[in-house]
């Protein structure tokens, strides 16, 4: 058997637009801007954003208590 030449894979250079790091910091300017745009909203509406943590408060309380009782045990003995 002749021995041939295995080119498998990649052979050329990565392009600026499409490496990792480059990526990673596009994703993270994109997620301080949305940041900023809550934060700036929750500041020019103040009222809403304390009735919106009040209701997802209670939410969280509701739902944490209902599954404390569920994986609680049903015979107890004192």
């Amino acid at each position: 058997m002749a021995k041939k030449s295995l080119s498998a894979g990649f052979t050329g250079d990565i392009e600026e637009g499409q490496r990792v790091s480059t990526k990673a910091k596009s994703a993270l300017a994109t997620a301080k801007d949305e940041a900023g745009m809550v934060a700036a909203h929750a500041f020019d509406h103040p009222t809403a954003t304390g009735s919106a943590a009040l209701v997802f408060g209670a939410l969280g309380l509701a739902v944490g208590y209902l599954l404390g009782s569920a994986s609680a045990s049903r015979t107890r003995r004192f």
